[in-house]
């Protein structure tokens, strides 16, 4: 089954410096999206800007497609260390992401995918991240 959908989303990122703390929040969001219930989850496909996202999520879950000028492939899974490569306007970053907690939760009407996660750079401090999808059917 699938549903034209309308999907937000929210990161927000604690940078650390050499003298003080501060939050970067990024959102989006995407009229035309679509939602699919797929054996095992529910899957996300919605276009922001010029990047294309695709987000399959679990009861434990969540899986997230970026391509674009930034383009990226996580999986979030409580406890999952992961070593990625961020392509960004044609440079490749070595990342690592750990995942601290992952909650999904699915009605009728919608849901919600939330994921906090550590994320480092080489040579860097690592930057916490809050990330929520939210998405809700259109009637």
């Amino acid at each position: 089954m699938s549903w034209d959908c309308h999907v937000t989303w929210r990161r927000r990122a604690r940078l650390h410096d050499e003298r003080r703390t501060r939050y970067e929040t990024t959102r989006g969001e995407a009229r035309d999206a679509r939602w699919l219930h797929v054996k095992g989850g529910h899957l996300l496909s919605f276009q922001d800007g010029e990047a294309l996202y695709v987000v399959r999520m679990e009861r434990d879950r969540v899986l997230m497609v970026r391509r674009g000028e930034v383009s990226l492939t996580q999986i979030f899974a409580e406890g999952k260390s992961q070593d990625l490569v961020l392509r960004a306007h044609g440079k490749e970053l070595p990342v690592r992401a750990e995942t601290r907690s992952v909650e999904v939760s699915v009605g009728e009407a919608g849901g919600r995918a939330h994921v906090t996660f550590d994320l480092v750079y080489a040579d860097q401090e690592a930057q916490f991240v809050d990330l929520v999808f939210q998405w809700v059917r259109r009637s």
